[in-house]
């Protein structure tokens, strides 16, 4: 080989060399470091810009198995629902004893429950009782942590005699350890639509207090008196108040149109396999408008 040969062959090298060394550079400052990142736990400057939680939509209410019956089906939850726990001994959940959805709102963080569930006027308490929801809560898990209220809006009516076409309460929550995250942000949020006509199809969704796990139920919600709609299924009991009752759940996301909470009359039924839920009228409207007016943090 010529020494002219030599000298190229040294120059081809060289640039060869100087490549790999620009692509391992490159790499460590873009890609290699969005890997890490992406598998490593949120830390809180982080927590408030997370893509939303993928749903896990329970077969009985999506899939080839999907048609309205009496008979519900546990499953292991969806991010926008979650139990409703009594605040215990360092603010942390105690005992389970309702159920919440997660609804639209400005903030990102305002659900949607049974206002029973929180006052109980017919026994002489009109003070909202302090509460941890836990969004995806099954089998002891925490998925998305615990929040906490900052601002509970329930109607005068129920406050005042405990009129059952007013049992619904909104409330503005936050995160223990995290009070700028947004809850919506985490897991997403339900719509919610008003003067829904009836009978429709609607996805009922509790929490029982016998058990870890919540249940799902696909079945026609129907009109039971003007202002009250009746939904029939089986092991919607206590603990189940509050739960959604939701049309048109998106298989891919779990977002829908909350119509009712499992409330109302006789407080949402005197057996688990016949629920009811206060219609959502003008009334209910405006006190949703309030509540989602509230900004972050009350």
């Amino acid at each position: 080989m010529t020494q002219a040969q030599l000298r190229v062959l040294a120059r081809t090298l060289g640039v060869l060399a100087f490549g790999v060394c620009f692509v391992l550079v490159l790499d460590r400052s873009t890609g290699g470091s969005s890997d890490r990142l992406s598998s490593s736990p949120l830390s809180a400057t982080k927590r408030s810009m997370p893509a939303p939680a993928p749903a896990r939509v329970p077969a009985v209410l999506d899939g080839p198995s999907a048609t309205p019956g009496t008979t519900s089906s546990p499953f292991v939850g969806m991010p926008m629902v979650g139990a409703v726990f009594l605040s215990g001994e360092g603010g942390h959940p105690g005992d389970h004893f309702c159920t919440a959805s997660v609804v639209d709102s400005p903030s990102g963080d305002l659900i949607a429950t049974a206002a029973h569930c929180l006052e109980d006027p017919a026994n002489g308490s009109t003070t909202p009782a302090s509460f941890v929801f836990v969004p995806g809560y099954h089998d002891g898990k925490e998925p998305y942590g615990e929040w906490t209220p900052v601002k509970v809006m329930i109607d005068p009516h129920w406050t005042a005699n405990a009129d059952p076409d007013y049992d619904i309460a909104f409330a503005v929550v936050q995160e223990t350890g995290h009070p700028k995250a947004r809850l919506s942000d985490l897991v997403g949020s339900e719509a919610i639509s008003f003067n829904t006509k009836l009978p429709v199809v609607a996805s009922g969704i509790g929490y029982p207090a016998s058990g870890d796990q919540p249940i799902a139920c696909l079945n026609t919600l129907k009109s039971f008196q003007p202002t009250q709609s009746e939904f029939d299924c089986s092991g919607f009991a206590d603990g189940s108040s509050g739960g959604p009752l939701l049309t048109a759940v998106a298989p891919g996301t779990g977002r829908g149109y909350l119509v009712g909470v499992i409330g109302g009359y006789e407080e949402g039924g005197l057996t688990p396999e016949v629920s009811y839920a206060a219609t959502f009228t003008d009334s209910v409207e405006s006190l949703y408008q309030r509540a989602a007016a509230v900004p972050a943090g009350g």
